[in-house]
């Protein structure tokens, strides 16, 4: 497979090559669209609001502001109307009631926001770096300044952490991002916290001590996963997830259980 690592490795290549080769396989080399889902135009437009929110400034009255009107409450659903995408809804019902769901969700978490955004040094920061000789690509939501030494990575995630196997992948994540930023003159001889933050939930996960064991962990993965996609092993999974996996029709491994 010679154009297996044509374009840099990701988090979410890795994950999906780990949830399945034969999935990799179909949408990052064969490159067969998945259809739209509602769940991945709530999650876009949450995230674009985040971005938006994280462009904004600190008035001298402590509220942030977008240009000259302030944020809350009005401007969030103003926002949030700005950047809501409807593909993928079963109806106009099911849609105003993810959109509501939506406004909840980051009304809930503006407080904490508003009260960590002196914090942050970056937000949508851009890695392209190489990892162990591996090109390897991801945006950052958020950076934080904790003190002169310490960072915190912010991911944020507008699911539900479903069990503890999701935890374990997100915080993967972070743990990438820190390994991929600790190869950048700017970040290098810094400690990093790792924290994943649960919109839904206004919960945040984070880990401050074993980072280091965390990150070394996750530069294995990526060595292991990038291995195997250039030995060409695609080789499908049978599990529960097939069931509902958006390439199940054209797949050998599922058509087999």
């Amino acid at each position: 497979m010679e154009n297996a690592l044509a374009e840099p490795l990701s988090y979410s290549r890795i994950s999906t090559y780990n949830e399945c080769p034969r999935k990799f396989e179909f949408k990052y080399i064969q490159k067969i669209e998945e259809p739209l889902h509602w769940y991945f135009s709530y999650g876009k437009s949450v995230h674009a609001v985040l971005e938006k929110l994280l462009s904004c400034h600190l008035g001298q009255d402590g509220q942030l502001y977008r240009d000259d009107s302030a944020l809350f409450p009005i401007s969030l659903s103003q926002l949030l109307d700005e950047n809501w995408l409807t593909d993928g809804y079963a109806g106009r019902i099911a849609e105003e009631s993810k959109r509501r769901q939506a406004l909840r969700v980051l009304t809930a978490f503006f407080p904490v926001f508003q009260s960590t955004w002196q914090e942050m040094v970056y937000a949508e920061h851009l890695i392209k770096t190489e990892l162990d000789g591996i090109p390897f690509t991801g945006i950052v939501d958020r950076i934080d300044r904790v003190n002169d030494r310490v960072l915190r990575i912010v991911d944020y995630k507008s699911a539900r952490p479903r069990d503890a196997s999701a935890l374990t992948s997100h915080r993967f994540q972070v743990a990438l991002y820190a390994a991929a930023l600790s190869q950048q003159e700017e970040f290098q001889g810094k400690r990093f916290i790792l924290q994943t933050y649960y919109l839904r939930e206004n919960l945040k996960a984070e880990m401050d001590e074993g980072t280091e064991n965390c990150i070394a962990r996750s530069r294995e993965v990526l060595v292991r996963t990038s291995n195997r996609i250039t030995q060409g092993d695609f080789r499908g999974k049978r599990g529960s997830k097939c069931f509902s996996c958006d390439y199940r029709d054209i797949c050998p491994t599922f058509r087999r259980s």
